[in-house]
């Protein structure tokens, strides 16, 4: 049964102080000497109650142990990373929210301590300083170990829960999300546009990505084994079952996001056009590659030699000491900003225009109907192919020649190379240095 006890005499405060003594699970016996609020006991009674409070806990199964939540921020981290279980890149990305953020700010606070008031405040102050998509992450990655804290019982509550109950702050009102996507005419343009960047293979890629809404980390890790491009009565098939990616120097392939491995019937064009592209090189394992004929990376080079110029557009050059001349590349007009990603929404918009049925898109998306109507709807072949052909006939039709709109726009500027800009700042300042006649 709980207890109180006199500890010492407090001579700023005049007054004794006590602690509760209460028995834990274990049977042994834990002490407290100061409450919720952090203030020590001046009496006995109030130290007595608080142990009270404390073994009623212990017998609910309730109970949290002070000292446990007197373990820092840095420590439990040091706990918890072991323990997720995500892909390797998303690990990766845990780690560097955590190391460049959430630590050297909170990393020698206790768990117990951690406010939700100045965690608020704290995560006001960053959204000023980075994008709200990076902000966003930040705190997906601290309300989850929080989480996992509240059910390791280092403390009671998640000072960084969503706050879903009620609004706070100023009124924002709700927009939907601006993505970008493609029509399949502008697919098509971004694509010859990439056809004469970098030849058959990025040709491929974007027409692949938009016909089969597959991410690019998919792409990257189709195998040729994996085509079934022969037509059998079925379709032809493309079979997505691990997705590639680039960690710590290294290769590895992992399951498809979700675990949404999954079977794709092609569209007859784009069933040639694979086939046409694994011929290109019978010798490669994969069927989409680098550049050079490597494994294809999906890191910041790829986005910006490739995947910017194709949609954007890239300025004519002559030739420079130590690099070639290149051609100009114009932008499409019209999906400016587009992400490769930007390429699987415009294909879940375009079978939605097809009113296609609701399960047979979102299966070829990888995603799983949730309630009743995952239940009990179920994807057929004639859905299948009725997509395929309804795909193979936008493809068609975005063959068609346009003659009543402008779909390109002008070249963008000519970035100065460096030689470029060093030459001009000598110019500048020698022609400040030079008097005045």
């Amino acid at each position: 049964m709980a207890y109180a006890e006199k500890r010492g005499y407090d001579k700023r405060a005049r007054k004794w102080r006590y602690r509760g003594r209460y028995q834990l699970p274990n049977g042994d016996w834990g002490s407290v000497s100061r409450d919720d609020n952090k203030q020590p006991f001046y009496s006995k009674r109030a130290a007595e109650q608080y142990a009270h409070g404390l073994e009623t806990d212990v017998r609910r199964k309730r109970f949290i142990n002070p000292r446990d939540g007197r373990t820092t921020l840095d420590e439990w981290a040091e706990a918890w990373l072991p323990s997720i279980d995500v892909g390797p890149l998303s690990e990766k990305e845990y780690r560097l929210r955590l190391a460049s953020h959430i630590l050297p700010h909170w990393g020698k606070t206790a768990v117990g301590d951690l406010s939700p008031t100045a965690i608020i405040t704290w995560e006001k102050a960053l959204r000023g300083r980075v994008s709200k998509n990076y902000a966003d992450g930040i705190m997906s990655v601290f309300r989850t170990m929080m989480e996992d804290a509240v059910a390791e019982k280092l403390r009671g509550d998640n000072p960084v829960a969503a706050r879903k109950s009620g609004r706070r702050g100023k009124y924002q009102p709700k927009t939907e999300d601006a993505k970008v996507i493609a029509t399949p005419r502008q697919a098509l343009l971004i694509a010859r546009n990439a056809l004469r960047l970098r030849g058959l293979n990025e040709y491929a890629i974007v027409l692949t990505s938009a016909y089969t809404g597959l991410r690019i980390g998919e792409l990257a890790g189709v195998h040729r084994d994996q085509m079934a491009l022969k037509d059998t009565g079925q379709g032809p098939r493309l079979h997505s079952v691990q997705q590639s990616q680039y960690v710590d120097g290294r290769f590895c392939e992992i399951g498809n996001k979700y675990d949404s491995g999954r079977g794709l019937i092609l569209p007859v064009f784009l069933a040639e056009l694979l086939q046409e592209l694994m011929d290109s090189r019978p010798n490669s394992e994969w069927v989409f590659t680098a550049p050079k004929g490597g494994r294809l990376l999906r890191g910041g080079d790829w986005y910006s030699g490739t995947w910017h110029p194709i949609v954007s557009g890239q300025a004519p050059r002559g030739v420079v000491r130590g690099a070639r001349a290149r051609e100009g590349l114009r932008p499409v007009l019209g999906v400016e900003g587009l992400t490769p990603h930007g390429l699987r929404h415009s294909q879940k918009v375009w079978l939605d225009e097809g009113n296609h049925p609701r399960v047979a898109v979102e299966a070829r998306m990888g995603h799983v109907l949730q309630g009743v109507e995952g239940t009990y709807s179920h994807v057929t072949l004639a859905m299948e192919l009725a997509i395929a052909a309804d795909l193979q006939q936008l493809w068609e039709r975005s063959l068609r020649v346009v003659v009543d709109r402008r779909e390109f726009g002008p070249y963008p500027a000519l970035v100065p190379t460096r030689d470029q800009v060093r030459k001009r700042r000598h110019r500048e300042l020698v022609s400040q240095k030079s008097p005045k006649l």
